[in-house]
C-alpha cells in the first residue's frame, strides 16, 4: 500500500522494546498466527466487507461474479479429481486478492479496537494492534488481557472463517516477566516476526540477524568465484547476491561497526577474487566517468537507509509508527530543529536506542555546519557542555531563547542573573542559569565581545528543507533519492585515481571523462572493456608486472617475440609482432576510413578524444575507437593463447562481432552497424 512499509511494523515493535520505560504498565506483545489465512476467509464475509466499506454495486457485483459458484479440481497421479465447489479462500494470483484480504484485516482491526481489550499507553496514545496482511501483533496492558484477546479473535473467526493457530502464537513481555506461558501461549525472550529475529538485547539482535545472512552471502559469492567473471560482472553480483540479501534487515535494524566492516571486506574481497586489491576502495565506489566501477559499499548503503528512515519520520512525525521517536525528539526541540543542530550523538542528554543513534550519526556525516555567530545554537551544541553532555532546557526553548547571541548584552558581555531575568522576564532558577552560562567557553565570549548584537526579529531558525542537503534528503523525488543521498556520503571518501596525475606527466590535456566513458559507447562485453580499465589503472598482468608485484618465478620475456621484457608498453605497442599488427590496422583505416591516419601509443592507451576531431569527424572517430578497443582485447587473447597476432584473424573476429550485433535493437549496436555500412567495412 502507498506510504506503508514493512519496516514500520518492525520498528514500532523494536522501539517499544528499546524504550520499555515509556510503557506505563507492564505490557505484553501477543504475536498472532492464523491457519492458512488467505485460504480460509469465507466468500460471504468478503462480499459483506465490500458492503461494509461502501463499495458501489457495480464493483461488488464484479467481485461476486468471480467468487460465486466457483469450483476446482485436484491433479492426481492417475488424472483429475471430480470438480467440487469452493466457498472459502482468496484466489491466488488475482490482482484484487491482496486488497480483498486487507478489507478482512481492517475489519479484524476494527473489531479488536472496539472490544474491551486494553492496550498499552505510550506518550498519551493507546496502542492495541499492528498489522501487515495476516501478520498481526496485539499490544496488551497486562497478562489479564490475553484471554480476552483470544476470545475476541475467535468471535471474529466464527464470522470470517479465519482460524487462530494457538500453537504458533507467541508472547513477548515488554518488561520483565517470570512466567513461561500465559493461556497456554509461550512467553519468549527471542522470536522471529516478519523475517526479523526480535530480542530485547540490541547487540544480540544485530548478531542474530546479520551473522546467518553474512554466512549465506559468503557461501553464495564463493560459488560465483568458480566462474571467470569480469570486474563489472562481480560488481553486479556484489549487489544482486550480496547487498540485496542484507538490505531488508538493514532497513529496520542497527548494524554494528564490526558487521559493516566484515560485510565490506567480504564484498571487496569478492570483487578481487580474494586476491590483491589493485585499486583503492574510494576509487572503485566512484562513477564510471571518474574511473570507478560504481561499486556500492555497505557502509554507505546502510547510512542511506538510515537517512531514508529520517525522511519518512520527517514527513509523518505524528504517525502511529513514529510515536516513540517523536516523543524522544520532543525533549531535544523536535526533529526539524535537532537535525540543524551542531550535535554530537554521544553527548546528547537523553538515552537513545542504537538504531536512532546510528540514524542521527548518519545525518551528521553529511550535514555540514557553516559557523556563523548569528546562527550559533545553545541547545544540542557539542561545544556547549555541562558534565560532558550538551544542553536542552525546554522552557527556555519554548520562550525562544535559542541562540548564543541572546546570552550577551549590548556590550558583548554575558548577562548577569538579574539582567537575564529582566531582559527575558521568565522564571529561571539560579541552577539553570549557572548550568547554561557556565557552559559558554571563554573563546566564544571573546568572539561575541567584538560581534554586534542583533534584534530578536533578526535571529531566525534555519529551515531544514532550505539547506542543500535537506533538499536532497527530504524531497519527493523517490526515484533518484537513494542515488543522490549516496552521492552525499561519497563526496568526502571518493578520491582521484593515482594514475591520473601519473599519466598527466606523459600526455597533456587528457579529457579523463571521455577516456573513462569511451568503452561504454559500444555494445561490448565487460571482458573487452576491462582491458582498457586494467591498462590505465596499471594492473594489467604482463609478465613483468606479475614478477615485480607478486614475486612469481616466471619468464619475464615477451610472449610474442621473446626478445624483450614484457611490460605493458612492450606488449601492446613496442613488440615487433604487435607493431606489424598495428601497422596493418593503420593501413586498413587509411584505406577504408580516414586517409593519412597515424596511430600513437597514447591513442592505444586512451583512445581518440580530441574535441575538434569528435566534432568534425564523429563517425570516423567512433569506428576507429571501436577498432582500437577490439584490437587491445585481441592482443590480450593472443598473449594467453600463446599465438601470434594476425590482422587477417582479427578482421574475421570483428566481422563476426558486427554480424552478431546486426539485428540488435540496442542503440549502441544500431549506430555501430550504421557506421560500418557507411564505410563498407566488416559486413
Amino acid at each position: 500500500m502507498s506510504k506503508r512499509h514493512i519496516g514500520n511494523n518492525i520498528r514500532l515493535i523494536l522501539d517499544i522494546l528499546d524504550y520499555p520505560e515509556m510503557v506505563e504498565e507492564g505490557g505484553l506483545m501477543l504475536f498472532v498466527d492464523f491457519y492458512k489465512a488467505f485460504d480460509t476467509v469465507e466468500h460471504p464475509f468478503i462480499l459483506q466487507s465490500l458492503k461494509k466499506f461502501g463499495f458501489c454495486e457495480f464493483f461488488s457485483s464484479a467481485i461476486k461474479s468471480l467468487y460465486n459458484n466457483s469450483n476446482s479440481s485436484i491433479r492426481l497421479p492417475g488424472g483429475m479429481s471430480p470438480r467440487f465447489n469452493v466457498s472459502r479462500g482468496i484466489r491466488q494470483g488475482c490482482p484484487a486478492s491482496p486488497y480483498l484480504f486487507l478489507l478482512v484485516a481492517q475489519l479484524l482491526s476494527v473489531h479488536i479496537k472496539s472490544s474491551e481489550i486494553n492496550g498499552i499507553n505510550i506518550c498519551g496514545r493507546e496502542l492495541i494492534i499492528s498489522q501487515l496482511a495476516d501478520d498481526t501483533t496485539l499490544f496488551l496492558r497486562d497478562e489479564n488481557q490475553v484471554s480476552g484477546a483470544i476470545n475476541t479473535i475467535e468471535k471474529f473467526s466464527m464470522a470470517s472463517g479465519l482460524r487462530l493457530n494457538i500453537n504458533k502464537c507467541e508472547i513477548m513481555s515488554i518488561k520483565d516477566c517470570m512466567k513461561s506461558s500465559i493461556c497456554s501461549i509461550p512467553v519468549k525472550s527471542e522470536l522471529v516476526h516478519l523475517g526479523i529475529t526480535i530480542t530485547k538485547d540490541q547487540q544480540k539482535r544485530s548478531l542474530l540477524n546479520f551473522n546467518p545472512i553474512i554466512q549465506r552471502t559468503r557461501k553464495k559469492l564463493n560459488q560465483w568465484l568458480l566462474r571467470d567473471l569480469s570486474l563489472r560482472g562481480r560488481t553486479l553480483l556484489s549487489k544482486t547476491e550480496g547487498l540485496s540479501r542484507l538490505t531488508y534487515p538493514a532497513l529496520s535494524l542497527y548494524v554494528d561497526k564490526k558487521h559493516i566492516t566484515e560485510i565490506d571486506k567480504l564484498l571487496f574481497n569478492f570483487l578481487w577474487k580474494n586476491r590483491t586489491h589493485h585499486v583503492k576502495k574510494s576509487v572503485l565506489t566512484s562513477d564510471y566517468e571518474k574511473g570507478g566501477l560504481n561499486f556500492i559499499d555497505f557502509c554507505t548503503l546502510n547510512n542511506t537507509f538510515k537517512i531514508n528512515w529520517l525522511r519518512h519520520f520527517f514527513k509523518n512525525p505524528n504517525s502511529i509508527w513514529n510515536v516513540i521517536p517523536c516523543h524522544i525528539l520532543s525533549k531535544l526541540g523536535g526533529l526539524s530543529y535537532f537535525l540543524t543542530c551542531n550535535y554530537n550523538i554521544d553527548k546528547v542528554p537523553i538515552k537513545m536506542s542504537s538504531f536512532h543513534r546510528q540514524a542521527f550519526l548518519s545525518w551528521s556525516l553529511i550535514f555540514k555546519h557553516n559557523f556563523s555567530p548569528n546562527k550559533y545554537y545553545i541547545w544540542n551544541n557539542k561545544d556547549i557542555l555541562f558534565k560532558h553532555k550538551s544542553l536542552f532546557i525546554d522552557y527556555w526553548f519554548n520562550n525562544n531563547i535559542i541562540f548564543v547571541d541572546q546570552l550577551f548584552n549590548r556590550d558583548g558581555c554575558l548577562y548577569s542573573y538579574n539582567e537575564f531575568l529582566e531582559e527575558y522576564k521568565i522564571p529561571v532558577s539560579p541552577g539553570d542559569y549557572a548550568k547554561v552560562f557556565g557552559a559558554i567557553s571563554s573563546g566564544v565570549c571573546m568572539l561575541y565581545r567584538a560581534q554586534p548584537r542583533l534584534d530578536a526579529q533578526q535571529l531566525t531558525l534555519l529551515s531544514l528543507t532550505d539547506t542543500s542537503v535537506g533538499k536532497i534528503c527530504f524531497s519527493c523525488n523517490n526515484g533518484k533519492n537513494n542515488k543522490l543521498i549516496r552521492s552525499l556520503f561519497k563526496t568526502d571518501i571518493i578520491t582521484v585515481p593515482y594514475v591520473v596525475p601519473y599519466w598527466n606527466k606523459f600526455v597533456q590535456n587528457i579529457d579523463w571523462k571521455k577516456v573513462w566513458l569511451l568503452p561504454n559507447q559500444y555494445l561490448l562485453t565487460n571482458k573487452i572493456r576491462e582491458i582498457s580499465f586494467k591498462i590505465i589503472h596499471k594492473f594489467y598482468p604482463s609478465n613483468d608486472h606479475i614478477v615485480k608485484k607478486f614475486k612469481k618465478d616466471i619468464d619475464v620475456m615477451c610472449t610474442f617475440c621473446s626478445m624483450s621484457i614484457e611490460t605493458v608498453t612492450h606488449l601492446f605497442w613496442h613488440c615487433p609482432f604487435v607493431q606489424r599488427f598495428w601497422s596493418d590496422i593503420c593501413n586498413f583505416i587509411a584505406e577504408k576510413i580516414e586517409k593519412d591516419f597515424k596511430l600513437f601509443w597514447k591513442d592505444v592507451l586512451f583512445g581518440l578524444y580530441d574535441l575538434n576531431r569528435t566534432k568534425t569527424r564523429p563517425n570516423e572517430t567512433f569506428i576507429i575507437n571501436l577498432i582500437i578497443l577490439l584490437a587491445k582485447f585481441y592482443i590480450h587473447k593472443c598473449k594467453f593463447a600463446h599465438s601470434k597476432t594476425s590482422f587477417i584473424a582479427f578482421n574475421i573476429e570483428v566481422k563476426q562481432y558486427v554480424n552478431t550485433i546486426k539485428y540488435s535493437l540496442n542503440q549502441k549496436a544500431t549506430k555501430t552497424v550504421k557506421v560500418c555500412k557507411q564505410f563498407d567495412i566488416f559486413l
